[in-house]
Order: C-alpha cells, then sequence, then structure tokens
C-alpha cells in the first residue's frame, strides 16, 4: 500500500536531511528565530552581560580601550555595561559593588587605585564573577588575569632610549618628572625609567611634580621652568601630563626642552614631528580591550584564562612616527 506524506512530514524530512548533509544549521531558539546574539551555535543561551568598571572616559587612552571592548563584545553577542567613575575610587568601588549585585557574568576593571579596590573585587569573586583586570595591576590573587602594559619594563625602554640619546649628546640632562603619586602603573613607568639611568653620569632629576590632568600639568610645567632654567627635560608619565606640558613649551616656543612619555595622540604625535617630543611610549589600548573581552568571555563559560597577558608597547620618535599618525 502506497503510503501518503503531508506537506508537513516532507518539509520536516527536508530539513533533516539536509541537516545530515550539514547544509543548514539545525538548532532554533524557543521562538523559532535564528540563533541569539550570544554567538553562533549557541541559541537558546542567555546573553553574557559585562560589567566594565573604568578609570575614566575623559582620556583618549582608556576611550580606545572601550572601543575595543565594544568591538568583540558586539561581535560576540554579549551585554556591556559600562561606569565611567572620572577617576574617582569611590565611585569606581560603588560600580563594582553594583555590578556584583547584578549578578554580571564577568567584571572587566581598569583600577583607579589597584589597592582600594581589592575588597569589592573579592565581594565579586565570592559571588562567582569571574574578574578580568586591565592596565593596572590589581593587588589580589582572587583575579582571573591581568592585561595591559608591563609598566616597569615599557619605563626602563623609554630610559635606555634616551641614554643613547644623551650618551651621544655629551650634555648633561636635568629633568623634570609630572606623574600621579596615587597611580600605581605610573610609578611602575617612573621606577623602571629612572633604573634605566642610574649609571649615566650627568642625569640630574630635579623634583617630581604631581600631575595628571593636562591643565594642571601645564601649570605645573610652567612653573617648573620659571625655577629651573636650564631644565632639558621633561618626563611626563601619562598622557594628559604629556599634552600639558607640550602646551607649555609650544607657548613659551621652547625648543630647547624636550618631552618623553607615555601614549601618543594625534597631538602628541604632531608634537613629535615638530620636535617639542623626543620619544614616546605607545601602548595598544584598542588590543588591551579585546583581549579584556576575549578572557572575560572565556571566564564568564568557565574556562581558565591566562594568569597574565602582556601588550607589546611601540617605542615613537621622528623616525617612526609617521607610520602611525599620517598628516
Amino acid at each position: 500500500m502506497k503510503r501518503k506524506y503531508s506537506k508537513a512530514t516532507k518539509l520536516t524530512t527536508m530539513v533533516l536531511l539536509l541537516c545530515m548533509l550539514g547544509l543548514t544549521a539545525c538548532s532554533t531558539n524557543e521562538s523559532g528565530e535564528g540563533p541569539s546574539e550570544a554567538g553562533a551555535g549557541e541559541s537558546g543561551k542567555e546573553k553574557i552581560t559585562i560589567g566594565v568598571a573604568q578609570a575614566t572616559l575623559r582620556h583618549q587612552f582608556y576611550i580606545d580601550i572601550n572601543n575595543g571592548i565594544d568591538k568583540i563584545a558586539k561581535e560576540n553577542g554579549a551585554e556591556v555595561l559600562t561606569n565611567d567613575p572620572n577617576l574617582d575610587i569611590g565611585k569606581q568601588v560603588a560600580a563594582i559593588e553594583d555590578f556584583s549585585e547584578k549578578k554580571v557574568d564577568a567584571l572587566i576593571l581598569m583600577a583607579v587605585d589597584n589597592s582600594a579596590v581589592v575588597p569589592a573585587v573579592e565581594e565579586a569573586k565570592a559571588k562567582g564573577i569571574p574578574v578580568i583586570t586591565a592596565d593596572a595591576v590589581v593587588k589580589s590573587d582572587q583575579v582571573d588575569t591581568f592585561i595591559g602594559t608591563e609598566n616597569y619594563k615599557a619605563g626602563e625602554q623609554l630610559g635606555l632610549y634616551f641614554k643613547k640619546t644623551i650618551e651621544s649628546s655629551g650634555k648633561p640632562a636635568k629633568i623634570g618628572v609630572i606623574t600621579a603619586p596615587q597611580s600605581f602603573v605610573q610609578q611602575e613607568r617612573l621606577r623602571g625609567f629612572k633604573d634605566a639611568l642610574k649609571d649615566v653620569k650627568g642625569v640630574t632629576f630635579l623634583n617630581e611634580q604631581p600631575g595628571y590632568q593636562r591643565e594642571e600639568s601645564l601649570a605645573i610645567v610652567e612653573n617648573m621652568l620659571q625655577a629651573n632654567s636650564d631644565m632639558n627635560y621633561i618626563f611626563a608619565t601619562a598622557e594628559g601630563s604629556v599634552l600639558g606640558a607640550l602646551a607649555a613649551l609650544e607657548s613659551a616656543n621652547n625648543q630647547n626642552t624636550k618631552i618623553l612619555g607615555f601614549d601618543v595622540t594625534k597631538e602628541a604625535a604632531t608634537g613629535i614631528k615638530d620636535g617639542y617630543i623626543l620619544g614616546m611610549i605607545q601602548q595598544q589600548p584598542e588590543l588591551i580591550g579585546e583581549l579584556a573581552v576575549k578572557a572575560a568571555l572565556e571566564a564568564a563559560k568557565g574556562e581558565t584564562v591566562e594568569k597574565q597577558i602582556d601588550v607589546p608597547v611601540i617605542l615613537m620618535d621622528k623616525n617612526n612616527v609617521g607610520e602611525y599618525f599620517k598628516d
């Protein structure tokens, strides 16, 4: 007897055959639509939510980190919740605690103060939330991983570059320093820079002034130059202090004092080309953000992540800055 098949039965048979041949994906979510944003082949699973406790979004470096975070999160269908405390440690701690209460699937942290955040970080870990630290190393063994620049080595690299300049010129170097004393990251850069120069004759560190934001750094450099007319170098440990120092030198048309520093922006690149800045360390903030999200996604799925991922830096001066910043 010949068996009759309904249209629905024929359609089901066709789908099964296609699945067997590997010509189509065979999973659908409950609504009958395609895979959810959580990622290919993971339809039916809830979207992964990542809390991002930023340090600030007023500096290009951290904006670039966020761009990297958003890029990879979007590619993987993850939701990102970002908080900007604008360098206020109290607000950052409150943000971490809020993310813990919301039970995000993973936390990415750019610590304002790597000691003050520890209780909030360990509270998040106690709730089963993976903690990915980026840019600044947090003083806790509870974090899942650190991703970023090895700042001591980067400072040392810049110092060794500067050492060659001093030795080839044969002239003494009198250096003023602008740094953030409360920043572990910036202090590591300064420590590496100084260690590279500790045995070099003719090097004098005049003083260290606290500065991080552009406006305050501009005023600090103006005062430093008035007090030390023979200061011929400035070491600025962050983006804002570099730009403040640059503005001070440009305003005075001072080509006798050169800047060394961290985090090249478009404006700083112009300063290198114009001769105000001798050399700078350029980090790769967007890559840091990308790697942080990848680690967060892996940790949220219960996978083991590397304890530390160092992201290489680039030393920029007049010889190569044009490769990275076009006119």
